[in-house]
């Protein structure tokens, strides 16, 4: 049970600690002067200073300033401002209950959309840094892992979410208010200068880069809820757009992470650097870092990055965002690594006929292909690996292919040619599919070579197993209810041999018989003993198998080709999936080294895709807003880092606050 201490009328009580303690013994003997040590305490969260007496509250631990507050009459609102003028500490009352905790007056004054009581509770001393973590308040498929930790009253959620709630806005006042667009509160929660007097030491206005219990900020919140106007708006007011939540994910890579399009490529157009402009015509730096698959610094592979996540994501709207600068930066990638590696291994010799000089080429080129997949395993590490083939099932039977080809050396040495002519077929059939691999980077062919992969992943791979089961059954079964048994009493007038004399022999018959090759298995059915249940099977086996299976096989098929061709953009995503499957192949040195092929670096060091481009009017406007907007965010940003130094320093002057020279985007 959480700790926590709460101060009320004058005397201390305190709520979760075993009868016999030191702690219980000062506390209910009312000792409040050997409590101040404790309450002096450098660890804030260890305490709470609130108004009310816990078993005199509501059904979820609400006290009457809070009862006010949710009925939000014009009534209410002055009973509340009579009842802090009477009652200061009632400012720090919260809901104390798991299901609305940490939630005070300021959380629901916004939610009120009241930017005047909002304006009224600043100047009491509302503490504009409490944090609503409640079971309400939290993402939908975090509410199953949502754990207590001793000492302190933040709750342990598992990292992986989808952020999804019904009023998940990241706990603190200011992301409340820009998640439900509240310009006007925002921006006072934000100017909140320090109350002289005031029941609360509350503290000077919000950080909007304070990280709730998923590491979000504000500016991660806009991203979440696609809210370009506030992200501006937050942006602006000096937010910082590089910090990482727990997943990792910065807003730009929290974007693609969401297949949030347009506040996506808002966030490349806030981030980019414009070198020139004649005209129409613009030139301008995108930095890599975040967005490119490459780590910048080691040259490994970055999961997190926005390349990495929209070829990769498997949602619909991950196609509608390869499109601008993630298309120009792909084929910058195929330029300088699929293009110039593929010239490399290509092979034009005059002797083609020469049959020893091909085979040699063949096996010296398995050796490689097997040398380079296992320092490729090396250097990405046997996790990465293992999911870099499962999206490429063409290439694992390829591997697989190389090894067999080195197999069949050995046998040649052996002269086991027997052996060797089958694993040369194997072969064949398993270096032809590959090409299929390269394939779907084209518009014309690739969406039928998707349509293959998901047929026989995801159609085909149901119809076999059903199908097998009806198969065994109807060939296998027990009794007299097969018809391996029913033609084990066969016995042709000619002396014709049984048909099914094996089990092997009455599945593959069954077989046949699915794909209407049924003439053997019904005209031998009278020189049976269970002539009329044989027939019997057989109008059984064609009902559920070779009408009703295979038509819907057909129809799965149908359904699937259809759901491809409707995107649009799936041979492009394919195509993505290449250059970066081809990019995890190498070494990350000779993907830094490559990496100068594309980008060029910024005055920081910061490396760069530097792209030219025509922009129509609507752009340049919008150029222009994001130019100033970029200004007024580094002027606010300095003049907050001047008020903390101002705040910490009391003798100093504290200058005026960013917010209020901010103009409206």
């Amino acid at each position: 049970m959480l700790k926590r201490y709460v101060f009320y009328q004058g005397s201390l009580k305190v709520q979760g600690f075993l009868k016999g303690s030191i702690l219980y013994a000062i506390v209910s003997r009312a000792h409040s002067f050997l409590f101040v040590p404790l309450l002096s305490s450098p660890d804030k969260t260890k305490y709470r200073f609130l108004c009310f007496k816990l078993e005199e509250t509501g059904a979820v631990n609400e006290g009457i300033l809070l009862l006010c507050m949710l009925n939000a009459t014009s009534l209410h609102n002055e009973l509340a401002k009579r009842l802090l003028h009477f009652y200061p500490r009632l400012i720090n009352d919260i809901y104390m209950a798991d299901e609305y905790f940490g939630e005070n007056v300021l959380h629901i004054a916004i939610v009120n959309e009241d930017p005047a009581m909002v304006k009224f509770l600043l100047n009491k001393g509302v503490d504009v840094h409490e944090r609503c973590f409640g079971n309400f308040m939290c993402p939908e498929d975090q509410k199953s892992s949502r754990a207590d930790v001793l000492g302190t009253e933040i709750v342990q959620v598992s990292a992986n979410t989808n952020y999804k709630g019904y009023v998940y806005w990241g706990e603190y006042p200011l992301s409340f208010a820009a998640c439900l667009g509240q310009e006007e509160c925002y921006r006072l929660i934000l100017a909140r200068v320090r109350p002289r007097h005031s029941a609360a030491k509350a503290e000077g206005g919000a950080d909007p880069d304070t990280q709730d219990t998923n590491g979000n900020t504000t500016i991660h919140m806009m991203v979440i809820y696609d809210k370009m106007s506030m992200f501006d708006l937050v942006y602006e007011c000096g937010a910082r757009i590089d910090l990482v939540n727990r997943l990792g994910l910065t807003p730009l890579t929290l974007a693609a992470k969401l297949a949030k399009k347009d506040i996506f490529f808002h966030i490349l157009k806030v981030q980019r650097e414009i070198y020139w402009q004649i005209g129409n015509i613009t030139c301008a730096a995108y930095p890599l870092p975040g967005l490119d698959s490459i780590d910048m610094k080691t040259g490994k592979i970055d999961r997190n990055s926005a390349l990495n996540l929209i070829a990769f994501g498997e949602n619909m709207d991950h196609l509608d965002m390869l499109d601008g600068v993630i298309v120009d930066l792909l084929v910058a990638k195929w330029n300088a690594f699929v293009k110039l590696n593929c010239a490399l291994y290509e092979y034009r010799d005059p002797w083609d006929g020469v049959r020893w000089t091909l085979e040699l080429l063949v096996v010296a080129g398995t050796v490689a292909y097997v040398l380079n997949a296992l320092n490729e395993a090396r250097f990405l590490g046997l996790s990465m690996f293992m999911e870099n083939l499962a999206t490429v099932p063409s290439r694992v039977i390829f591997l697989l292919s190389c090894l067999l080809k080195l197999t069949m050396v050995v046998l040649r040495l052996a002269c086991l040619s027997a052996a060797e002519d089958v694993l040369a077929v194997l072969v064949m059939l398993g270096t032809a599919p590959y090409f299929l691999f390269f394939c779907r980077g084209y518009k014309s062919v690739g969406p039928f070579v998707t349509m293959i992969y998901k047929m026989i992943v995801g159609d085909l791979l149901r119809f076999v197993t059903i199908y097998t089961v009806f198969v065994m059954g109807f060939s296998q079964g027990e009794l007299e209810c097969s018809y391996f048994i029913i033609y084990r009493s066969y016995q042709h007038p000619d002396g014709a041999p049984n048909p099914m004399k094996t089990p092997i022999q009455s599945v593959m018959l069954m077989f046949l018989a699915s794909l209407n090759s049924f003439g053997d298995l019904y005209n031998n059915l009278k020189y049976t003993r269970q002539k009329l249940v044989g027939q019997i099977l057989f109008i059984l086996y064609m009902v559920c198998v070779a009408i009703l299976l295979i038509n819907m096989l057909i129809a799965m098929m149908g359904n699937t080709y259809q759901r491809i061709a409707e995107m649009k953009n799936e041979w492009m995503r394919q195509w993505a999936r290449i250059v970066l499957v081809v990019e995890r192949g190498v070494s990350p040195t000779y993907r830094l080294e490559h990496l100068n092929l594309y980008s060029k670096p910024m005055a920081d060091a910061t490396p760069a895709l530097i792209l030219r481009k025509q922009q129509s009017d609507e752009e340049m406007e919008e150029m222009k807003e994001i130019a100033e907007m970029r200004i007024r965010h580094d002027r606010n940003v300095k003049r907050r880092k001047q008020k903390l130094l101002a705040e910490q320093n009391p003798g100093m002057p504290i200058p005026q606050d960013s917010t209020t020279s901010v103009r409206n985007p």
